[in-house]
């Protein structure tokens, strides 16, 4: 895939009005996560599902199109690609149900890059974070990062869902 491709299913999402969210977990035996609470961000150990009133359904998942691991935008639900998964339907959640029945104004991509070890090695860069800006005004920024107690990393089998642009500065989603 290339960077244009990416943007250009990125750019699919534009216009669509959002009518429901769920959060993908792996089934890690005596581990769930409750996403009822009001914070900045939802951590996720796998994706979420966008669903649209058009019909359309978008997937943002951990993925491996440019490097391990970046966003990658899945223009099916996350279902076609993973059988073991729990789901949560969030829309109602303190978080989501003010974003909810908005239209999705406009996406941009963050794109972070990686470099080989050694000399004269080439960067690769890939999408770390998708800016979703509502017509509500709010701003929701999907990221492929791990938070774990009081650190934090990119390029992460996991997917962080910022509810507040400063904090996604502050965990690195939004630094190019």
């Amino acid at each position: 895939m290339t960077q244009e491709e990416y943007l250009n299913i990125a750019s699919k999402l534009e216009s669509e009005i959002l009518v429901s969210v769920e959060y993908f977990e792996i089934n890690y035996e005596g581990y769930q996560t409750e996403f009822t609470e009001n914070s900045d961000y939802d951590c996720l150990d796998y994706g979420i599902n966008l669903k649209m009133q058009s019909g359309k359904v978008f997937g943002f998942i951990w993925g491996s199109e440019f490097t391990q691991y970046g966003v990658s935008i899945l223009e099916q639900p996350i279902q076609a690609e993973v059988s073991e998964c729990r789901e949560v339907d969030v829309s109602q959640s303190s978080n989501w149900c003010k974003i909810v029945g908005s239209q999705i104004q406009n996406i941009e991509v963050i794109w972070h890059w990686v470099k080989e070890v050694g000399f004269f090695k080439k960067k690769t860069y890939f999408p770390q974070s998708v800016v979703i800006t509502f017509s509500s005004g709010k701003v929701v920024v999907i990221s492929a990062l791990e938070i774990s107690d009081s650190s934090h990393w990119s390029m992460a089998d996991n997917i962080v869902v910022f509810f507040n642009q400063s904090s996604a500065h502050n965990y690195g989603a939004l630094n190019a």
